[in-house]
């Protein structure tokens, strides 16, 4: 064993979310490594842990390779995080994966010396290999390394087909209890769709599937340990709409009851209709979000999304009648869209009783087809290499412009469009607390505020108490 010791570090992030659940990329390699005999241990610097734990981590545990997944925002503090391990624990080894260095490959291993090792898409067996040590560094499929100044790289390795060969994370060395009662779940791997804006077709375009039975396995798993919170966390949950029917039939058949299921990355309109939202909502599917991205068919053929207004439209509604708390995604700004193709936005996200609306400031990430169009229309309003490393989807700090949207029209839209989310908000609470109408005027006004809107995503707290509230809420109602 070339490898015996393995340390996986997620690193800090300013992004939604951050530090509530165990990141499930890592839970998968370090699933994978243990199931292999190789031992791993875990840091997710989410949960407030600085350099100074990472370093005693590193002390007490003495790993042979230490890994982490790195992020296309905020690539350059990750950077920094592994120069300042390789300056304290020259002798120690390290491998990066995840988005940035799929995307980029040998330019992420040329603008970080620091960076020993590269996986190119998916890890789990990439990672056993490199640690085994039986092949030689330069044949492993997928792995990239040096030779004498010189990044090597034998190709990319085939994409796992049959995903119930991998074991779901059972996250044994990450501590569980300082993230809230939630289990994220990858049903199905890959995205094949072709929008313009989106890394995620480059980061992983082979779509595969879990077998429903594997599925409700991890959902069963858990469920006996007394967890009833799950996200469906997909790119393409509902593509097979069959699989979604047989998912639903086994968590019927294994009698899991009183769940409250999320899908909150998005699904797809045109993959959904009323019966299967139906079948969905009868085993415990509570909360949905669809991946909207425009408001009208000019903007979603410009953005490629291969969906119409109408799908959305339909699945809105039908999904609003059956009491599901709904969040429509938005993306904003990109090329051809005017500020009257933003107010047919707000009019769907108006038309509904949203829980709530996003309307984000769209990143240009490096590789999509929007990235190059703004590079060849020089449209920047900022390098890439600085609004990669301090932007966010939430900030009002145009990145761009386009013919149709100026830099000060942008601005102006984005406030705009905060005050439309911060209504839905005040509309969704309303609804929430029709019976206590005192409760309800004082609580409205409290989530439209900014303080609020932050702890809500950065506060561990405040999301576990919300959280509870919605899941108690849900139950009652079965």
């Amino acid at each position: 064993m070339k490898n015996k010791k393995v340390l996986l570090i997620n690193p800090p992030s300013r992004g939604e979310w951050k530090g509530f659940r165990p990141h499930i990329g890592l839970g998968y390699i370090a699933q994978n490594l243990a199931e292999k005999g190789i031992e791993y241990d875990v840091l997710d610097m989410n949960l407030g842990y600085k350099s100074k734990h990472l370093q005693k981590k590193i002390d007490t545990f003495q790993p042979d390779l230490v890994g982490m997944s790195l992020l296309t925002l905020e690539y350059k503090k990750f950077y920094s995080l592994l120069s300042m391990i390789k300056v304290n624990n020259p002798e120690i080894k390290t491998v990066v994966g995840g988005p940035h260095v799929t995307i980029l490959k040998e330019q992420v291993m040329k603008e970080c010396d620091d960076i020993d090792y590269g996986v190119i898409y998916e890890g789990e067996e990439t990672l056993v290999e490199l640690c085994q040590g039986e092949l030689s560094e330069n044949t492993i499929e997928g792995l990239m390394s040096r030779n004498n100044g010189h990044v090597m790289y034998p190709g990319d390795r085939e994409a796992i087909n049959n995903l119930d060969k991998l074991s779901f994370p059972r996250y044994e060395k990450f501590e569980l209890n300082k993230y809230i009662p939630e289990v994220e779940i990858y049903s199905s791997r890959g995205c094949p769709h072709e929008c313009i804006f989106c890394p995620n077709r480059i980061i992983n375009p082979h779509f595969r599937v879990r077998s429903p039975n594997h599925v409700v396995d991890e959902m069963e798993y858990w469920y006996h340990k007394g967890y009833r919170q799950f996200n469906f966390d997909d790119d393409n949950f509902n593509k097979d709409m069959d699989r979604v029917y047989r998912i639903c039939d086994e968590i019927e058949r294994r009698n899991l009851k009183d769940l409250f299921i999320r899908c909150s990355n998005g699904i797809r309109a045109d993959k959904t209709d009323k019966a299967l939202l139906t079948r969905m909502k009868e085993v415990g599917f509570n909360y949905i979000a669809f991946g909207a991205d425009a408001g009208n068919n000019k903007m979603l053929k410009l953005n490629k999304k291969g969906e119409k207004i109408e799908d959305i439209d339909l699945a809105v509604k039908n999904a609003c009648e059956l009491g599901y708390n709904v969040k429509l995604l938005f993306v904003v700004g990109t090329p051809g869209e005017t500020w009257a193709d933003v107010e047919d936005d707000v009019r769907l996200a108006k038309k509904y009783p949203l829980q709530d609306v996003h309307f984000y400031n769209i990143i240009p990430y490096p590789g999509t087809e929007l990235y190059e169009w703004i590079k060849r229309n020089n449209r920047f309003l900022k390098k890439p290499e600085d609004y990669l490393n301090n932007v966010t989807f939430c900030e009002n700090d145009p990145i761009f412009d386009t013919p149709e949207l100026s830099k000060d029209e942008r601005i102006r839209l984005f406030k705009y469009l905060e005050d439309i989310r911060k209504q839905v908000h005040k509309n969704a609470v309303q609804r929430m607390f029709k019976n206590m109408p005192l409760v309800g005027k004082v609580a409205k006004h409290i989530v439209s505020t900014d303080l609020f809107l932050k702890l809500f995503y950065q506060s561990f707290g405040i999301r576990k108490f919300i959280d509870g509230l919605r899941y108690k809420r849900a139950v009652s109602k079965i």
